[in-house]
């Protein structure tokens, strides 16, 4: 049965704060209404200090004082995330390090956006647990805190009580899923549907992030060979013998250099060669040859692991009629 009282949501910002960070997930929860049409979640800015917050993109947000805001009211706390500075100074805010750790003792769900991570790993709050972060920061994180695995590829990550999401509109899928569990599935779509959100993201699926990014260390001249010949059987053996190493070693250098095996990255180039192509509007069978993945059968599975769709499903995404 569905429950009618609001339960609430605090967002906790700080100066200079993703404004996407707070607007997604307060949108989400700010539209559902319970069967009574009573509201399902009061949604409550919080800062440190209260008042007006001033996010990255020059808008002001009015927030409510850690102090006006009881730790155990909150029903499921979000933490927000920004540049590299502004978390930075965010992490040194003892008064919004104190008093999330007291609400943590309480909610039911704790949860974070993008770099709002940080947060929660440098005050102590998801040890051991695996969360998401935007790609680009994974590593860094990872760095920071062994304790955690860090999930680089899905969109928002579920482990107990603690969700955490990627990149800025990933916080809208994190929420959308907070709700479904919550109210249904009905309801949630419904949501969507009011934001228009053409498709709802599993958690699980990629965050489409490129590989090119490490085609400025070790191997980049093998990565740019692989590049212009995915159509082609690429093996262990012929990978090895190329850069004239032994199979074992240069896969186990590979695989620490990029953070992949040889075939995981080979297979991940595939994939994103064959989206560029796919939103080019490029035919199925065309895609699967040129990419190296032999039938239409493999590339649906590759797609369906690495993005959480079929490769039909994605081209009808990116505003391409549906095959015949």
């Amino acid at each position: 049965m569905t429950e009618t009282y609001a339960k609430r949501v605090a967002i906790l910002l700080f100066p200079d704060v993703q404004l996407l960070d707070v607007a997604g997930p307060a949108s989400v929860f700010g539209k559902v209404l319970t069967e009574g049409g009573s509201p399902g979640y009061e949604v409550v800015l919080v800062s440190s200090s209260g008042g007006e917050v001033r996010t990255d993109c020059g808008v002001s947000l009015t927030t409510r004082s850690t102090t006006d805001v009881a730790p155990n009211s909150v029903d499921t706390l979000i933490l927000t995330g920004g540049e590299e500075l502004a978390v930075a100074a965010a992490l040194r805010d003892r008064i919004a390090c104190a008093w999330t750790r007291q609400a943590a003792l309480h909610v039911r769900r704790l949860s974070s956006v993008c770099s709002g991570a940080f947060l929660l790993v440098d005050w102590g709050l998801v040890d051991g647990r695996r969360v998401a972060t935007h790609w680009r920061a994974a590593q860094a994180l990872s760095t920071r805190e062994p304790r955690i695995q860090v999930d680089p590829e899905s969109l928002f990550v579920e482990d107990g009580p603690v969700w955490t999401s990627a990149g800025v509109t990933t916080g809208i899928d994190m929420s959308l899923a907070m709700v479904e569990r919550d109210h249904g599935h009905v309801v949630a779509h419904q949501i969507a549907r009011e934001l228009v959100l053409y498709a709802r993201r599993p958690g699980y699926q990629s965050q489409f992030a490129g590989l090119f990014e490490v085609r400025d260390g070790a191997y980049r001249q093998l990565i740019s060979w692989i590049g212009k010949n995915l159509q082609k059987p690429l093996d262990l053996d012929q990978l090895a013998a190329r850069e004239g190493e032994s199979s074992r070693n240069f896969h186990r250098k590979f695989s620490a250099a990029t953070g992949l095996t040889p075939a995981a990255f080979v297979e991940r180039l595939r994939l994103e060669r064959a989206r560029k192509l796919l939103e080019a509007g490029t035919p199925l069978s065309e895609v699967a040859v040129a990419c190296g993945f032999g039938s239409l059968d493999r590339m649906g599975r590759a797609f369906k692991a690495g993005l959480g769709l079929m490769p039909s499903t994605y081209r009808v995404l990116h505003g391409h009629r549906q095959e015949d």
